[in-house]
């Protein structure tokens, strides 16, 4: 790929982890920008194409024209095509794409807000445990789908799928112990593959290198996420991405 990217960035933004973990997937070279999407300056409304959010990409183009890609799944569709799917993050038969993008819209809107959900809802409630029964039936909806073999979703290599889902499999994992009490089973039904499938994600060179000296990752993420634990944080975070 012949084009400058600059990723525009906010270290504790899950979804701007999957685009990082693609751009290093990929082997692409890009210029790193940590962004604090709060900050409405004109700027950033500019590069952000009036989203507010990261992650965003900033393309070069040969021809010297800016092409700017707000949001994680264009970001990923992108970075995929402009690699002509050489080694890239979707599957080279169609068929298994639309598998890959169905999993992607499935992870959006059936375990992401719901995961958020349970962060932020009361102990006990009935909203909280709606919340958390829907994240784990989609949990599980997703690692039936899996490969048997695996470790990844489709089998020996990491793709998409698994790139956009480890950020907020970690989160999960972390945060819900810390703040809720909740751990996910490890021995019932799928839950071994599920684990499996995390260990290898989480392990992979790509995600370790969006995670600089993990444990005080870990420790900056607590922190971050105590407001949302209590019911604050953002809001549309719970919405259907």
């Amino acid at each position: 790929m012949s084009r400058e990217i600059t990723f525009y960035s906010a270290w504790y933004c899950p979804f701007a982890q999957r685009t990082w973990a693609a751009l290093e997937h990929l082997e692409l070279a890009y210029d790193y920008r940590e962004t604090d999407p709060y900050h409405k300056s004109d700027r950033w409304h500019q590069l952000s194409r009036q989203t507010g959010q990261v992650p965003v990409l900033s393309v070069q183009n040969p021809n010297q024209s800016e092409m700017l890609i707000p949001g994680s799944l264009r970001s990923l569709d992108y970075l995929d095509e402009a690699r002509g799917g050489i080694g890239g993050l979707f599957p080279k038969d169609a068929s298994e794409r639309a598998e890959a993008r169905y999993w992607l819209d499935y992870q959006g809107a059936k375990i992401i807000p719901k995961f958020y959900r349970f962060l932020k809802g009361e102990p006990e409630s009935a909203a909280a445990d709606t919340a958390k029964a829907t994240m784990m039936a989609g949990l599980t909806a997703i690692t039936k789908a899996m490969s048997e073999t695996g470790p990844y979703f489709f089998g020996s290599q990491p793709g998409v799928v698994d790139f956009a889902l480890a950020p907020f499999a970690h989160r999960i994992e972390l945060l819900l112990p810390h703040y809720k009490d909740f751990l996910l089973p490890r021995s019932e039904a799928d839950w071994p593959r599920f684990h499996n499938w995390s260990r290898a994600i989480q392990a992979h060179p790509a995600f370790t290198a969006t995670m600089p000296e993990r444990e005080s990752y870990n420790s900056r993420l607590l922190e971050f996420y105590l407001p949302y634990s209590q019911g604050g944080g953002q809001k549309d975070v719970t919405e259907p991405t």
